[in-house]
């Protein structure tokens, strides 16, 4: 029973609410002042935490004179078990927009096809993906036109070096291909704030006077 009152209680149920609420489950129907002396809380305070409860739709009231009664086992699990996953949700919402916003250095590397996939996975996951570089090839090309509509695609020109920087989300991935193996480095936070900083500017710089 203390579990189950440690649980409740991490649901935001008070002390009183919680004494009504397994005494409802425990003995059944009754009146508020028979419900004020099996769960030993004052009389005064028995008419708010009924009301509280209603409210979470937890407690049913019913009948002249009326009376009191917790809602059937199922339906309290269904209550708990969806307050559960919203609280989860929350939780990783939360985690996740606070790990994007980090600015935590983390940087990977990868090659071969292993690499392809950390591209396309980058660009699935981005609102506006920004790729600056000399040249890409064919199967990174393949990636972008996949994903056109939020693809940004800034190249030097026809060149046979594959090299570049691809921003996404608080991510800048860098990319080479050596001997028909791509090879890239992928990295956030400070390592990503660099090149942004870099990339703009290089676009914010005026062309030399002739």
């Amino acid at each position: 029973m203390d579990r189950l009152v440690e649980v409740l209680k991490d649901f935001r149920l008070s002390d009183y609410e919680i004494k009504v609420l397994l005494t409802l489950i425990t003995e059944g129907e009754m009146s508020a002042s028979e419900l004020a002396e099996r769960s030993r809380i004052p009389r005064t305070s028995v008419y708010e935490v009924i009301r509280s409860l209603e409210n979470r739709g937890l407690v049913e009231s019913f009948g002249k004179p009326m009376k009191f009664r917790a809602i059937p086992a199922e339906r309290l699990i269904d209550f708990f078990s969806s307050r559960l996953k919203e609280k989860m949700q929350v939780i990783s919402e939360g985690l996740k927009e606070l790990e994007r916003k980090s600015k935590k250095e983390t940087v990977s590397f990868h090659k071969g096809d292993l690499a392809y996939n950390v591209i396309e996975g980058l660009v699935k996951n981005s609102e506006l993906v920004e790729i600056y570089g000399i040249s890409i090839d064919d199967r990174m090309r393949t990636i972008f036109e996949r994903y056109r509509e939020k693809v940004r695609l800034n190249l030097m020109g026809k060149s046979d070096v594959v090299h570049g920087l691809i921003f996404g989300e608080n991510t800048v991935l860098i990319f080479t291909v050596v001997n028909g193996v791509p090879n890239i480095m992928v990295g956030s936070g400070e390592f990503y704030e660099f090149y942004r900083d870099m990339v703009e500017m290089f676009k914010n710089r005026k062309p030399p006077e002739i």
